[in-house]
């Protein structure tokens, strides 16, 4: 997926006792903290996306709830005229 010119060398501290852990279940760490990070990286962005709906006023879900389904209304529409 991602070549050597577009990775970056980095230097982490982990803890002796995991990063045991992690040897015994593959022999490439780089894989698997790469790994760590993405799935990090995903469960901080659904966070921050929860906590954002999370604070919306009422009006502004009923804004976004009518607006997805005026998309989705036009998006049937236009699918139906393409016949698909």
């Amino acid at each position: 997926m991602t070549s050597s010119d577009s990775q970056q060398r980095i230097s982490i501290t982990v803890e002796a006792k995991l990063l045991q852990d992690i040897d015994r279940m593959t022999e490439n760490r780089s894989a698997a903290v790469e790994e760590g990070l993405r799935l990090w990286y995903r469960q901080e962005n659904e966070n921050q996306l929860r906590a954002f709906y999370q604070t919306q006023k009422p009006t502004e879900r009923q804004f976004d709830q009518n607006w997805g389904e005026f998309a989705q209304t036009q998006m049937e529409e236009i699918l139906d005229s393409e016949g698909l």
